[in-house]
């Protein structure tokens, strides 16, 4: 009589669990526009299953995913790296040291550019999959921003006028445009871990990478735009932060004018040459 009385219970406490997962996946299938795109209900039931035990199994999986890393499966690693996500989903850091660790660390470890830019291209949609779950988080699209940014300089990186036109046929996506717009966001969602004036000089360093860029793809036209972009960036700089006598304005606007005098110039014998 009393297993049966348990066996009922225990019934009793299952259905009312089945229940309620049940109301909030419907809940967040009638969720309209973006947050529709934040909350995936597959990925919602594993942490209402879990309850206080996702601390514990978030640091377990922490552990396994640095034993992976230093034993060079990748691969597993990435399948922890998205369970991780899934626990954490809006702790910005998990999306952000787990994207720098795909797109840097382990592309490193790899010789072959195709391989290394197979993890590049896995960290930064990892970083905007980050995005999409924390859309007010302007220290996340900072990152992101800045990796659009970084890892296709060819100052740094050998192959990087190869990730650049992987990154066009992968995704159709202008790594500086990319770059530029992931910064701006950055800006209009105060960053709490980045200074706001760092960010808006990257900004017009961005803009000035993407004309020498577009200018030595022959793209004279695209070129002059970022650099009159870069150098009204800087007057607005200078006007808004008059007391940073660190970042050479002056020295970047003077430089920006002779670059525009010149593309201008370089336009005009390639309209001529058409012609």
């Amino acid at each position: 009589m009393r297993n049966r009385k348990k066996r009922i219970g225990f019934l009793f406490i299952l259905l009312c669990g089945i229940f309620f997962i049940q109301t909030r996946v419907i809940s967040f299938r009638n969720t309209p526009g973006t947050d529709a795109l934040r909350y995936d209900p597959t990925e919602s039931i594993p942490l209402l299953l879990l309850g206080g035990f996702r601390g514990i199994a978030v640091d377990f999986l922490w552990a396994r995913a640095i034993a992976r890393y230093e034993e060079k499966k990748y691969y597993e690693l990435l399948t922890i790296n998205n369970l991780i996500a899934k626990l954490q989903p809006n702790f910005p850091a998990v999306w952000i040291f787990q994207s720098w660790n795909m797109a840097y660390n382990i592309a490193h470890d790899w010789d072959a550019p195709q391989n290394k830019w197979k993890w590049i291209y896995t960290g930064l949609n990892f970083a905007k999959k980050g995005a999409i779950k924390n859309p007010d988080n302007g220290d996340l699209f900072f990152e992101l921003g800045y990796m659009y940014l970084h890892l296709f300089d060819q100052r740094f990186f050998k192959y990087a006028p190869y990730y650049r036109e992987q990154l066009k046929k992968d995704a159709g996506e202008d790594n500086y445009e990319e770059a530029l717009s992931w910064l701006r966001k950055s800006l209009f969602h105060a960053p709490k871990l980045h200074n706001r004036m760092a960010i808006e000089r990257t900004v017009c360093h961005a803009l000035w990478h993407a004309a020498l860029c577009a200018e030595k793809e022959g793209s004279f036209d695209r070129a002059l735009h970022y650099t009159e972009s870069a150098s009204k960036e800087w007057e607005t700089y200078r006007a808004n932060h008059p007391e940073d006598t660190s970042a050479q304005v002056s020295e970047f606007v003077s430089m920006l004018e002779k670059k525009r005098e010149f593309l201008q110039v370089r336009r005009f014998q390639k309209e001529d040459v058409w012609e």
